[in-house]
């Protein structure tokens, strides 16, 4: 709402000078390049408090601050999250689905490296 209400003001304040401008007969073009000046320096020095307002409000849509969605989204999004945590309980743990790591078989494993490079496996 602040960023309308900056811009409303914004718009105002660059259409009154452009009307009289006009209105005196200076030509359009001198009229909008007096109205941006005017503008610009009533906004510069006034509307500070709006601006940063404005500034603001942007920030925190675009930043992802500001909650995007409605509260139902957000409790059925809970809900959801609840289902899947209950349903990764039930299933079985790592342990019993079958061992993806390194063999138990000792015969299997290697020797430690030693300062010469012989890993104690022999000539290759």
């Amino acid at each position: 709402m602040a960023s309308l209400k900056y811009f409303l003001i914004r718009t105002v304040l660059f259409v009154v000078p452009f009307a009289v401008c006009m209105a005196l007969g200076v030509g359009p073009i001198f009229s909008a390049v007096f109205a941006v000046l005017i503008a610009f320096g009533i906004n510069y020095l006034f509307l500070y408090k709006q601006r940063d307002a404005a500034a603001a409000e942007v920030r925190d849509v675009f930043g992802g601050r500001k909650q995007a969605r409605t509260k139902r989204e957000v409790e059925d999004a809970a809900a959801e999250d609840a289902a899947d945590e209950a349903l990764r309980a039930q299933e079985p743990g790592p342990q019993t689905r079958g061992h993806d790591g390194p063999s138990s078989d000792t015969s299997e494993r290697r020797q430690p490296r030693t300062d010469d490079g012989n890993d104690g496996q022999g000539p290759r």
